[in-house]
């Protein structure tokens, strides 16, 4: 680490004028520019569009220390054949370790003692799309220099039990953010899920109403028992704790439907045992930017299906909050959205689970500031635009707000991306508005004159960095902060906002500090852990060890004898029941896949394919946008593969993601290849991998259901997706009973797909060797159900 007295460096008072904020609201924020160093000719944040680099086998998605310091507890993006949830002692030993299915952990915690850990998975074990959240006793608990194994029972030991699985509950769809700006299919490339669970020294607390202690107990919450903290996940974007007291933020809608939560705050702060609300703060009001309007880019499908919101309604959400140590200072964040609403079910009798998506367009937020009894101190919009999240560290009279990013999951590669560009700048704010400093030129003094420190702040610092923030965590000790950005280097400010040392990790990093402020931990985004003492020293390094995923025992075999094609995707205890095939086309070294199925899977997906000789993957021919066929777009996107399919797949795929997708939550995957397929019994013709291809639009099961033909050894192939399978299923039923939607692909099947007399079929989830026998007979089953008279109601 190097340690030079910090250069000269410009400052500049900026002047931000606000509007009209309340009674103890302040007209204008000084600001006073601080350059940690020049921006780069070039940041090395991936664009969310860049297919030039996968994810390393063991990049940390997220890292914490235990409040007595003895376990460092790890989460990585590591796939289904190897551990992605890790403990270690405080000198870096492994204690113990697994693979928490289904894939992602966005958080993790081990509480005081060891013997209690969680891990909040960004995606769904089973068919809902609702993430998963493990929690229950750790299979190690420290016992002096010792490591002391648990018993069978335990989450990171034994056999997998699902008792220790919670899934997110269903109104967690409030708790989600998608900003951005600009085109519809470029600029809302972001997903943010809000926290699964939080925590404090010797309790975690997951909504709506699971309590576990240190020693691993779980305690359902009741009102009965007067036992109570927030019983609904719908409105908590974030919660962030102290020993005694959490604090939840929720996104309050100006005028809620029926069936929604009529939230008027902005936060609430709650004592945790005994468990009981202390006060709340009403939530700002704003209007957001308006949104674009993807339907009005799809008129023909916008004729028979809904393709546009049936409300829009402004709400404000308090997208970030934080509460000191003590619990004498709180913070937020809010932010005016726009709440995309459906009200009913999407295609026929089918109602996706998630109903409300919300948008926040690109926006100042505002910064409010609490005392310990929820009188409010300081009320100011930020100096810039885009998303902010907000610390409060051992000075209670100082808030810091940094850019947010957004948990990628292997979009361009990586596992967090910022949420906007450039995304560099930090901001410490004063609780209390500050004297302001008179500078008669930008050189009138410099910061590292001997009296800089004497001078105070004046009524914010903007503390500007080389390159993109990765991530940042203060010091609960005293004024300093940690910042990890881009460039891969690690910078120490210290209380006066200024560079105190630099470590050159040479990646990104996630960050967390110990409880007393003596240790923090870097875990980069290339698999390695770096143990820091509170004066910058490195402690102890070392890479998480990586596992390959076994190569098969011999070559894969073709799904059916004399076709090129192959199986993936099926991988044994990765993602729920229902997961589609990922279909592998060989031609030469290249392949391309129809549909993509899941994501933990992904490493013995690609084994499979380096054992079949297959060096790339150029396309991914999309059937339809449902989680269990494109859930892994974004990762093969990632290596270069591009995502074909009709040009309403971008609906789901980048906007409606996941309201129109269901299982799982994946991140928004832009659409490479938009074939120009409207209406019902669309045709087009395009080349993929060196084979040309036919698309026919049958859209009803999704609004961009499309089957592909191909010609393959002599054989004439059809892929229809979830179009029909056998009886007693047909095409009414997997139109979910939309009548008027059968009626119009059957017609397409009858009339352009059996005339081309396919030999052979594969659906979504199976192959049908007898192509032409397996689509008559669904025609004939078809035909006669819609025929039936319909059922009494």
């Amino acid at each position: 680490m190097s340690r030079t007295p910090p250069s000269p460096l410009r400052i500049c008072l900026l002047l931000a004028v606000l509007g009209a904020l309340g009674g103890n609201a302040l007209a204008q924020l000084e600001i006073r520019e601080v350059q940690i160093g020049p921006p780069p000719a070039a940041s090395r944040v991936p664009l969310a569009t860049a297919q030039d680099r996968f994810l390393a086998p063991q990049a940390i998605s997220a890292v914490d220390i235990s409040a007595d310091g003895k376990v460092i507890t790890v989460g990585t993006m590591a796939f289904s054949h190897d551990a992605n949830v890790w403990q270690f002692e405080a000198g870096g030993a492994v204690i113990a370790k697994r693979n928490l299915p289904p894939w992602a952990p966005m958080q993790v915690a081990t509480l005081a003692g060891g013997k209690a850990v969680a891990a909040g998975m960004a995606y769904s074990r089973v068919t809902s799309p609702e993430p998963t959240i493990w929690l229950g006793p750790s299979n190690a608990v420290l016992g002096g220099a010792d490591t002391v194994l648990g018993g069978a029972d335990a989450v990171l030991g034994g056999a997998l039990q699902d008792e220790f699985a919670e899934s997110d509950p269903r109104d967690g769809e409030m708790a989600r953010l998608r900003p951005g700006e600009g085109d519809w299919r470029t600029g809302w490339l972001a997903s943010q899920l809000g926290e699964l669970f939080v925590h404090g020294p010797d309790w975690l607390f997951k909504p709506p109403g699971l309590m576990m202690d240190a020693e691993g107990h779980r305690q359902r919450l009741s009102y009965e028992d007067k036992n109570q903290l927030p019983t609904r996940r719908a409105l908590p974007i974030g919660a962030r704790c102290h020993a005694e007291r959490a604090v939840f933020g929720w996104i309050a809608l100006a005028n809620p439907p029926a069936g929604y939560p009529k939230e008027h705050d902005a936060l609430s702060v709650w004592e945790v045992r005994p468990n009981r609300r202390l006060w709340t703060a009403a939530a700002s009001s704003a209007q957001a930017p308006p949104l674009p309007n993807p339907a009005a880019d799809f008129p023909e499908l916008a004729e028979h299906f809904r393709v546009g919101a049936d409300a829009l309604t402004p709400a404000t959400a308090a997208a970030a909050v934080a509460i000191n140590a003590d619990g004498t200072r709180v913070a937020v964040i809010e932010y005016a959205v726009w709440v995309w609403l459906r009200s009913g079910p999407a295609i026929g009798k089918w109602d996706p689970p998630i109903h409300a998506l919300n948008f926040v367009p690109k926006q100042r937020g505002r910064l409010r500031v609490f005392d310990g009894t929820g009188r409010e101190l300081r009320n100011v919009l930020l100096p810039a635009e885009g998303m902010f999240e907000v610390g409060l560290g051992g000075d209670p009279d100082v808030v810091t707000c940094w850019p947010s990013s957004w948990f990628a999951r292997g979009v361009a590669g990586a596992a967090w991306l910022p949420v906007d560009a450039p995304a560099r700048t930090l901001y410490r704010i004063p609780v209390k508005q500050g004297p302001a400093l008179a500078v008669s030129s930008p050189d009138a003094r410099a910061i590292s004159s001997p009296d800089a420190r004497a001078v105070g702040f004046p009524d914010a610092r903007a503390i500007s960095f080389p390159d993109a923030v990765a991530d940042c965590a203060l010091n609960p000790a005293d004024g300093s902060a940690l910042v990890s950005c881009w460039d891969g280097q690690l910078h120490w400010i210290d209380a006066n906002g200024l560079e105190s040392g630099r470590l050159d990790l040479s990646a990104p990093a996630r960050l967390a500090w110990q409880p007393d402020g003596a240790l923090a931990i870097a875990g980069t985004a290339d698999g390695r852990l770096f143990s820091l003492a509170r004066d910058g020293k490195v402690v102890w390094q070392k890479a998480i060890a990586v596992t390959d995923p076994p190569a098969p025992e011999k070559p894969p075999e073709p799904v059916l004898p004399g076709l090129p094609v192959f199986q993936g995707g099926r991988i044994p205890k990765s993602e729920h029941a229902y997961v589609g095939d990922i279909w592998v086309i060989k031609n030469g070294s290249a392949a391309v896949f129809v549909d993509a199925g899941g994501t933990s899977g992904f490493a013995t997906t690609a084994a499979r394919l380096r054992a079949l000789g297959i060096e790339r993957v150029t396309h991914i021919l999309q059937t339809h946008t449902h989680g269990d066929h494109c859930g892994g777009d974004q990762l093969w996107r990632a290596t270069g593969t591009k995502i074909a399919g009709p040009k309403s797949a971008a609906l789901a795929l980048t906007w409606l993601m996941p309201m129109l997708t269901d299982y799982g939550i994946f991140p928004p995957c832009p659409l490479d290849v938009p074939l120009p397929l409207t209406r019902a019994g669309d045709e087009a013709e395009f080349e993929a991998g060196g084979l040309k291809f036919g698309a026919l639009f049958v859209p009803g099961h999704s609004f961009d259901l499309t089957i592909y033909k191909v010609e393959l050894a002599g054989r004439r192939v059809a892929f229809t997706g979830d179009l029909g399978f056998e009886a007693p299923s047909d095409i009414v039923h997997r139109c979910w009973g939309d009548a008027e939607k059968a009626r119009a692909v059957v017609a397409v099947i009858r009339d352009q797909l059996l005339p081309w007399k396919p030999d052979v079929v594969f659906t979504g989830h199976g192959a049908r060797p007898a192509g032409m026998a397996f689509l008559t007979d669904l025609v004939r089953r078809t035909d006669e159900t819609l025929a039936a008279p319909p059922p009494p109601k």
